[in-house]
C-alpha cells in the first residue's frame, strides 16, 4: 500500500511559521485532489484552517506541478511522475487547543491544521518526521504518535495507521516541558506541563489517577495503551479537546495545586483546582464516549463540511454529567460539594431564556451555526447541549435507578454502548443511546426521550432527588448579579461605565429599550457603580426608574419598570429527615452503582 510521508519543521518561530512537506506515491497523468480539513473532531464548527496557509507548491522530480484551487480547502494537480512532493508553509498563532501555535518559547499543533492529504490516500499508513525548530536549542517534544526512531528529546520519526489516526495525535514542543507520570490499570499516563508552573505534582498525579480510575470503572476496561494530558499553562484560560489517547488542555497557572501546602498533602483543594480536575475528568471520559463510542455522522465525515446530528447531547452532555460525578466517586469532593455543583448547573440553565426556545435536539443540530458563535443574543436563543444535556443525563440516571428498583442505571447504558459500539469501532447511529437505554432497562422510554429531546420541556430531575435523600429548592438569590438579572434583565461587564453584555427577553430592560453595548451612566439619578444590585433592593416591584446611558457617542434616557424578584437560584442539600433507604440509594448512585452499602 502507498504511504503518506510528512515532515513538519518549525522553520521560523519568531514569525510563527511551520514548513510541512508531504510525499506520496501517486498515479502520473491522473488528476489528484488534495484536501485540508475545515474542522477538527470534537469542536463542532467550521474553522477554515486553510486561511493560515501562506504558500503551497507541488513538485515531481524537482519540477513544479501546477496547482488549482478547487474549494477553500482543496486543490487539484496532474502529477507527471509516480511521486508527488507538496511543500507548504503555515502561519501558526492560534493559542487554543484546536489549531496550531508557534513562537520562540513553545509550539503546538493538531495535524488537521497542517497536514494536507491526497483524497485517495486517507486510509494509507503515514510516516511522520518531526524536526526541532530552526535556530533554537533545548526544546523537547511530547506526542502520542508511535515512535520509530526518535532522539532523547522526542524529535525524529513516527508512524500512524492512517491519516485519520494521524489527526488524532496532537504534538507539543518547547523548552519547558515536564511529565508527571502515573498509572491507571497498568496503563502509563502522564500530565504534561507545557510552560512555567509551581504545581504540587505529587498531588496532581494522585488526584488524576483517582479520577481516571473512577471513569474506567464505569466501562470496566481501559482501551488505551497510553494517555497524555497535554496541559498548556496560561495566565488565564480554560478549555480542552479530546483525542484518542490524549487530550489538550488550557490550564490557568493558578488552577494548579500549589506546592506550598503541608508536607502530608492535606491542604484543601481550591475551587479552581477542582474545576481543573473536572475538566480532566471530562476529557478523559471522551476516551470512551466520542473517541470510540463515535457518532456515525462524525465517523463518516471527510471533514470538508459540517456533520450535523441531533444527539450531540449524548456525547457532550452525558460526558458533562460524568465529569463531576467522577470527582465524588473518586473521593476528591464530598457528596455536598457534588450537590453544590449540580445546583450551580441547574441555576445556569434556569437563568437561560434560550431553554424555552431551543430543544436539546435542536441545540445539538445547530451547534455548527450557533453554539460556537456566541453573540449578544445567545442567552435568548440557545441552550447548551453540554449543560442541559448533563441535566437530562442526571434525570435519566435517576429515573432508571428508581423505575427498575436499581437493576439498571446510566452506567449500565454506557457499558452496553461500549460493548456494542465502542469496543468494536462501530459508529453509533443517531438516537443510539436512547435505544440502548430502553433495551438495558426494559422500560418503555420512547415517549420520554421524544418529549425531553424534541421539545423545550425540562427533564424531571429535581423531583426525583427526594428518593435519594436530597432536598431541592429554588428561590430568588441574594447576590448583585441575580438582582440585575431578575429585576432588570441584563448582564453587565465591569468597568468605569458598565457595558451591557446581554439583555434578556421578556424583562424590564428589554421593554425599556436597553441594548447590548450600551454603557450605563446613572440609575435613578445616581452614578452607576458596583453597588447597583444592592440599590435595586431599595425600590419596590413596579417602580419606574430613570436610566441614563451612552449608545455610541449619544446620551440617552430610558425608564425601566422593575420586576419583583431577583433571578432564581437552586439549592441541593442532603435531607437528614429522609429514610435510610433513600440515603443508601444516594450512596450507591455516588459510588459506582449497585454494590455500595
Amino acid at each position: 500500500m502507498s504511504m503518506l510521508e510528512y515532515t513538519v519543521t518549525p522553520v521560523d518561530a519568531p514569525a510563527h511559521r511551520y514548513r510541512v512537506e508531504m510525499r506520496a506515491r501517486v498515479r502520473p497523468g491522473r488528476p489528484l485532489r488534495l484536501n485540508l480539513p475545515t474542522w477538527i473532531p470534537g469542536s463542532y464548527v467550521i474553522r477554515d484552517f486553510a486561511r493560515h496557509l501562506l504558500s503551497i507548491a507541488a513538485y515531481c522530480e524537482g519540477e513544479a506541478v501546477p496547482l488549482t484551487a478547487v474549494t477553500r480547502a482543496s486543490w487539484e494537480c496532474l502529477p507527471t511522475t509516480a511521486e508527488l512532493v507538496l511543500v507548504c508553509e503555515f502561519h501558526a498563532r492560534d493559542a487554543s487547543v484546536r489549531a496550531a501555535y508557534l513562537d520562540d518559547r513553545r509550539g503546538f499543533f493538531n495535524f488537521t491544521s497542517l497536514a494536507i492529504r491526497p483524497e485517495a490516500l486517507a486510509n494509507a499508513p503515514c510516516r511522520v518526521t518531526l524536526a526541532p525548530p530552526t535556530g533554537i536549542d533545548g526544546w523537547q517534544l511530547a506526542t502520542t504518535l508511535a515512535a520509530d526512531s526518535v532522539d532523547a528529546r522526542g524529535f525524529g520519526t513516527y508512524h500512524a495507521d492512517s491519516y485519520w489516526d494521524l489527526i488524532d495525535q496532537p504534538v507539543a514542543m518547547g523548552a519547558a516541558i515536564e511529565h508527571v507520570p502515573f498509572t491507571v490499570r497498568d496503563v502509563p499516563h502522564a500530565f504534561v506541563l507545557l510552560g512555567r508552573h509551581d504545581a504540587d505534582t505529587r498531588r496532581l498525579a494522585a488526584d488524576l489517577a483517582a479520577v481516571c480510575e473512577a471513569q474506567a470503572a464505569v466501562f470496566g476496561e481501559l482501551p488505551a495503551t497510553q494517555y497524555l494530558f497535554l496541559a498548556q499553562i496560561v495566565a488565564r484560560g480554560y478549555g480542552g479537546l479530546e483525542h484518542r489517547e490524549s487530550s489538550v488542555l488550557q490550564v490557568a497557572r493558578d488552577a494548579l495545586p500549589a506546592a506550598l501546602g503541608p508536607a502530608d498533602g492535606a491542604a484543601e483543594r481550591s475551587a479552581a483546582y477542582e474545576t481543573l480536575l473536572g475538566l480532566c475528568s471530562h476529557e478523559y471520559f471522551h476516551l470512551w464516549n466520542v473517541k470510540r463510542i463515535r457518532p456515525a455522522a462524525v465517523a463518516e465525515s471527510d471533514l470538508s463540511e459540517e456533520a450535523h446530528f441531533r444527539d450531540l447531547w449524548a456525547y457532550e452532555g452525558v460526558t458533562s454529567y460524568y465529569d463531576d460525578l467522577a470527582l465524588v466517586r473518586a473521593g476528591l469532593i464530598d457528596e455536598q460539594a457534588y450537590l453544590d455543583r449540580l445546583a450551580r448547573l441547574a441555576t445556569r440553565i434556569e437563568r437561560t431564556p434560550g431553554r424555552h426556545r431551543q430543544s436539546l435536539a435542536q441545540s445539538s443540530f445547530d451547534a455548527w451555526l450557533k453554539f460556537y458563535r456566541p453573540d449578544e443574543n445567545t442567552p435568548n436563543a440557545v441552550v447548551s447541549y453540554y449543560g442541559k444535556g448533563a441535566q437530562f443525563a442526571l434525570a435519566l440516571d435517576l429515573m432508571l435507578r428508581l423505575d427498575t428498583d436499581e437493576r439498571a442505571s446510566l452506567d449500565d447504558v454506557m457499558r452496553r454502548a461500549w460493548s456494542e459500539y465502542g469496543r468494536h469501532h462501530t459508529p453509533m447511529p443517531e438516537n443510539g443511546l436512547a435505544e440502548i437505554a430502553g433495551r438495558v432497562s426494559g422500560l418503555e422510554l420512547a415517549a420520554f426521550f421524544d418529549h425531553h429531546l424534541n421539545t423545550t420541556a425540562d427533564a424531571p430531575w429535581a423531583e426525583r432527588l427526594a428518593a435519594f435523600g436530597v432536598r431541592a429548592t429554588c428561590a430568588p438569590a441574594g447576590d448583585d448579579e441575580a438582582a440585575l438579572l431578575g429585576r432588570l434583565g441584563l448582564r453587565l461587564a465591569a468597568g468605569e461605565l458598565p457595558r451591557v453584555m446581554h439583555v434578556y427577553d421578556g424583562t424590564p430592560a428589554r421593554a425599556a429599550g436597553l441594548a447590548a453595548g450600551d454603557r450605563l451612566i446613572a440609575f435613578d439619578g445616581l452614578a452607576v457603580d458596583d453597588g447597583l444590585g444592592g440599590r435595586l433592593a431599595r425600590h419596590p416591584a413596579g417602580a419606574r426608574v430613570a436610566v441614563h446611558l451612552l449608545r455610541g457617542d449619544e446620551l440617552l434616557e430610558r425608564t425601566v419598570t422593575l420586576a419583583a424578584a431577583a433571578a432564581p437560584e437552586w439549592h441541593l442539600t442532603i435531607d437528614d429527615s429522609a429514610d435510610a433507604a433513600a440515603h443508601a440509594r444516594r450512596r450507591r448512585w455516588l459510588s459506582h452503582g449497585h454494590d455500595a452499602s
